[in-house]
C-alpha cells in the first residue's frame, strides 16, 4: 500500500510498491497525481509552512510580539522614527547643498540617522521589555503563566525575543537611509555594519537587564522606584552611546586595521556575554518557584566570569614590557564585581527546601568543592572570599614574575600594589561579613526582601564612609591630611596607600587593623558556614521518584526505527 507522511507542506505520497516485492509498477489508479505548481498553490503551501512554524514557536514570543506591534507605543514610536528619518533626509541634503555632488558628506548624514536610531533602540525597546514583565507581576497575571508548562527560561526568552523583533523592525526602517549615506561617500560599509552591531548588542543587553530589574520585587512602590532608576540608567546609556559614537565617528572612525582594536573588542564582547548570561539566568531564577535552586547556575556563571578576568589580565600581564601598575585596574574590576555580587548573595534566604536538599553533593570531593555553589548566604559568603583570595594569588604570581623577568621600570613599588590589593579584599570581606550578620539578625524579627537587603548593605557602606568623612572635615586640625578616623572609609584609605608610595605610620596601621578585622568578621560568620556545610543530602521520597519516572517516560521519544535501515 502507499505510505503517506504528514508534513507542514501537506500530505506527501512516499510511493507504492508491489506487495509481492517484484518491483512491478503501481496501478495507474494509485499513482501519485502530478503536483500543482501554480502560484496560488505555492503561496498556500508557504502559508501552511509558516503556520506550522508559528505553532512551534515560543508562545510567549508570539503573544508579546502581537501585543507589542499592535500597541499604541510602538505605532507612535515607529511613525516618529520614519518621519524623523524622512525629515532629516530632506533637511540634511538641503543643508549640504550642491557640494553633495563632489564632497564626501556621507558621515554628516549618518550622524543624524545615528541619533534617530539610538533613541528607540537604547531607550524605548529596553523600557518596553521592562514594563512587559513588571506589569504582569503588578497586575497578578503572571500567576496564570506560572501554572502552565512554560518554564521561567522560556518566559524570559520569549519576552527577550519580542524585544529583538522590535529592534529588527526599527533597523529595517532606517536601513535604506544608512545605505544612502554609504552612497554619499565619507563612510564605509564596515563602519556602518559595526555601528549597527553595537546598537543591537547594546539594546539587547539593556533589554535583558530590564527583565532582571522587573523580577526583583512584586511590591508596586518598589516597582515605581525601580522604573525611575532604570529609566535614568537608560538615559545615561543613551548619552554615553551618543558621546562615544560622535567621538569615534567624527574623529577617525573605528581603526579596523589595528590589532589592539580587535583585542579590546574581544575583551568587551566576552565581558558582555558573561554578564548577559548572568542577567538571563538571574531573571529566570527570580521567576521560578520558591523551593527551587536559584543559586547554583548563577555562581557557576560567576566562576566563569572570574576565569575570564584572570585569563585576559593574565594574558596581558605576562606580555613583554608591561608595567605592574595594570594591577590597579585588575583590582578595581574584581572589587566592583565581587562587591555587587556579594551584596546580592547575602540577600539570599538561608533555608534550604527539601527539593534542594535532595540535590546536595554527597561524596567527599563533591562536598569539598561543590558545597559553595549551594543556595544560602553562608555558602555564598565563603564563595566570595575564596574568589577574592584567587584574585590575590594571581596578582602575587604576576608580581613575582614581573620582578624577575621584567626590565621596565616601575612607577609604583610592587609591595605597595600588593598591599593595595590585600587591603581592597579585606575591606570587601569586612563589609560583606557585617552585612550578612545584620541581615540574619533582622530576618529573625521581620521579613527582609531582596531589594531591602541590598539597600541595607549599600547604606552600611555609605555610613562607614560618610560618618568618618564628616567628622574629619569638621575637625580643622586634621582636615587637610589623612587621619585614622577614616579607617572605615575604603576609598579614602586606598587612595592614601597609593599616594604615600611607601609604608608610613598610617599605612602600617591600615595594613594591620583592616586584615585583622577581616579575619575577626570571618570568624563571626564561620558558625553559619559550618552549619551550611553540615547539610547533607536526604533521600528522595517514593512518590517523587514515581512522578519523576512518569515525567521521563512522557518526555522519552516514541518507540520506532532509529534509521532508514530499521524495520
Amino acid at each position: 500500500m502507499s505510505d503517506f507522511v504528514a508534513s507542514p507542506f501537506g500530505v506527501t505520497d512516499t510511493g507504492d510498491a508491489d506487495p509481492a516485492g517484484n518491483g512491478a509498477p503501481a496501478p495507474a489508479s494509485l499513482a501519485p497525481e502530478p503536483q500543482d505548481l501554480s502560484a496560488g498553490n505555492v503561496w498556500q503551501r508557504l502559508d501552511d509552512a509558516l503556520v506550522w512554524v508559528g505553532d512551534r514557536l515560543n508562545p510567549i514570543l508570539v503573544k508579546e510580539t502581537r501585543q507589542a506591534l499592535k500597541s499604541r507605543q510602538f505605532i507612535v514610536t515607529f511613525t516618529l522614527v520614519l518621519a524623523l528619518a524622512w525629515v532629516w533626509s530632506i533637511f540634511g541634503v538641503a543643508v549640504i547643498g550642491p557640494s553633495i555632488y563632489i564632497a564626501a558628506r556621507g558621515l554628516d548624514m549618518f550622524l543624524g540617522y545615528y541619533v534617530i536610531l539610538a533613541v528607540p533602540l537604547l531607550v524605548v525597546v529596553p523600557f518596553g521589555a521592562f514594563r512587559s514583565l513588571a506589569s504582569e507581576r503588578e497586575d497578578g497575571t503572571y500567576e496564570l503563566l506560572s501554572i502552565t508548562t512554560l518554564r521561567p527560561r522560556q518566559i524570559v526568552s520569549g519576552k527577550l525575543g519580542s524585544a529583538i523583533l522590535q529592534m529588527l523592525v526599527y533597523l529595517s526602517a532606517v536601513a535604506p537611509c544608512l545605505a544612502f549615506t554609504y552612497m554619499l561617500r565619507g563612510i564605509d560599509a564596515p563602519t556602518i555594519l559595526y555601528v549597527i552591531c553595537c546598537f543591537f548588542f547594546g539594546s539587547l543587553g539593556a533589554s535583558v537587564l530590564g527583565l532582571l530589574v522587573a523580577t526583583l520585587t512584586n511590591d508596586k512602590h518598589w516597582q515605581i522606584v525601580l522604573s525611575v532608576l532604570f529609566l535614568f540608567g537608560l538615559a545615561m546609556l543613551l548619552w554615553f552611546g551618543l558621546m562615544m559614537g560622535f567621538a569615534v565617528l567624527a574623529e577617525m572612525g573605528p581603526p579596523f586595521q589595528d590589532q589592539m582594536f580587535w583585542i579590546v573588542n574581544a575583551v568587551i564582547f566576552t565581558a558582555y556575554a558573561s554578564y548577559f548570561a548572568l542577567s538571563f539566568c538571574a531573571a529566570s531564577a527570580q521567576l521560578t518557584f520558591a523551593s527551587d535552586n536559584r543559586s547554583t547556575k548563577l555562581r557557576m556563571v560567576m566562576v566563569g566570569q572570574q576565569a575570564l578576568l584572570v585569563g585576559w589580565f593574565g594574558w596581558y600581564m605576562f606580555q613583554d614590557d608591561v608595567e605592574p601598575d595594570v594591577l590597579l585596574v585588575y583590582f578595581a574590576i574584581a572589587a566592583i564585581h565581587w562587591s555587587v555580587m556579594g551584596m546580592f548573595i547575602n540577600a539570599e534566604f538561608g533555608e534550604l527546601s527539601l527539593r534542594v536538599k535532595r540535590q546536595l553533593p554527597q561524596s567527599f570531593l563533591g562536598r569539598l568543592f561543590l558545597t559553595w555553589f549551594n543556595p544560602g548566604p553562608a555558602t555564598g559568603y565563603m564563595f566570595v572570599v575564596a574568589n577574592l583570595l584567587s584574585v590575590l594569588v594571581v596578582a602575587g604570581g604576576f608580581l613575582i614574575y614581573n620582578s624577575v623577568f621584567s626590565k621596565v621600570g616601575v612607577r609604583t613599588p610592587r609591595s605597595v600594589l600588593f598591599a593595595f590589593g590585600a587591603l581592597t579584599c579585606s575591606y570587601i570581606v569586612v563589609y560583606l561579613g557585617v552585612g550578612r550578620l545584620l541581615i540574619t539578625l533582622l530576618r529573625r524579627v521581620s521579613h527582609v526582601s531582596l531589594v531591602l537587603a541590598v539597600l541595607l548593605q549599600a547604606l552600611l557602606v555609605l555610613a562607614g564612609c560618610g560618618i568618618p568623612l564628616s567628622i574629619h572635615l569638621m575637625t580643622p586640625e586634621i582636615r587637610r591630611d589623612y587621619s585614622l578616623i577614616e579607617i572605615s572609609n575604603p576609598f579614602y584609605s586606598l587612595v592614601e596607600v597609593l599616594d604615600e608610595r611607601g609604608f608610613g605610620f598610617e599605612v602600617n596601621v591600615l595594613l594591620t587593623v583592616v586584615p585583622v578585622a577581616a579575619g575577626f568578621v570571618f570568624l563571626l560568620n564561620l558558625p553559619g558556614v559550618v552549619s551550611a556545610v553540615n547539610q547533607v543530602r536526604i533521600a528522595q521520597p517514593k512518590r517523587v521518584r514515581e512522578e519523576d519516572a512518569e515525567l521521563e517516560a512522557q518526555r522519552a521519544p516514541p518507540p520506532g526505527p532509529t534509521s532508514p535501515f530499521d524495520e
